[in-house]
């Protein structure tokens, strides 16, 4: 039996307490807190080396801390700056990738259907269990979501088309469009705007305001900066020797 990893909507939660990491022998995020909550928008600003990726990489249960406590409930995605540059994959590849649960769900359905008609014992709770299941993740949708997301963001639709032959803008759009139609609880982009035009800049924040999930965004583009200064950031800036203090939550 396949394991769907459901959305946890209202109850995601998206947490760090008191986190330190040290690297190369110098403290690159020191005591840090931060609260994502379901449907939140935060920004991460400070120029580059300033531990922005690293914190996201932490959320993201990909780095643990040298101290300080990360909790996660729910579903997440951590788009990273960079992409491999020799991807065999297709375009279609790459939606089956972040559509995946969808997928298993509906043929869960369907699997449960044929159960519940030839009258199996606990056919009617397996049905039950696997609707429910579909109907979270609301995979009869799924495809049509990540087509909205490919054409808000121009990117390629063309589900033969091989990743390899794209550029490095295109794949980006690809990426962004396939996490924002997965509809993951928390979505981390780290510098999202790279090899994005200023015209699709503006079309990417304005599909992350509309996205029912908890975005953070770690930038160092003025741009990006100015388009999501409403929303509350955490400034990451450079420790002076000796200094005990930490970055705190603001609203700009």
């Amino acid at each position: 039996m396949t394991t769907l990893t459901l959305p946890a909507r209202d109850r995601a939660q998206l947490t760090c307490a008191r986190v330190r990491v040290d690297r190369g022998g110098r403290t690159v995020l020191h005591d840090v807190e931060m609260k994502v909550s379901p449907g939140s928008r935060w920004g991460v600003v400070g120029e580059n080396g300033r531990g922005k990726s690293t914190l996201l990489y932490v959320l993201a249960g990909l780095l643990t801390p040298d101290e300080g406590t990360v909790h996660r409930v729910g579903t997440l995605a951590l788009a990273e700056q960079e992409m491999p540059v020799e991807d065999e994959r297709t375009v279609g590849d790459f939606i089956d990738e972040h559509l995946a649960d969808a997928r298993a769900a509906l043929r869960a359905l369907d699997t449960a259907a044929e159960a519940l008609a030839a009258e199996h014992p606990g056919g009617e709770q397996a049905y039950a269990d696997a609707l429910e299941a579909a109907r979270t993740l609301d995979a009869w949708d799924a495809d049509r979501r990540v087509d909205v997301a490919l054409d808000g963001l121009g990117a390629v639709s063309d589900r033969t088309r091989l990743l390899a032959t794209l550029s490095v803008g295109r794949r980006y759009r690809i990426r962004l469009a396939c996490l924002l139609g997965a509809e993951y609880d928390f979505l981390l982009l780290d510098e999202p705007t790279n090899h994005l035009s200023i015209a699709l800049v503006d079309e990417l924040t304005e599909a992350l305001h509309s996205t029912d999930a908890a975005v953070v965004v770690a930038t160092h583009d003025r741009q990006m900066r100015r388009d999501i200064s409403g929303w509350p950031h955490l400034a990451l800036a450079p420790r002076r020797q000796g200094e005990q203090g930490r970055p705190c939550p603001a609203r700009a």
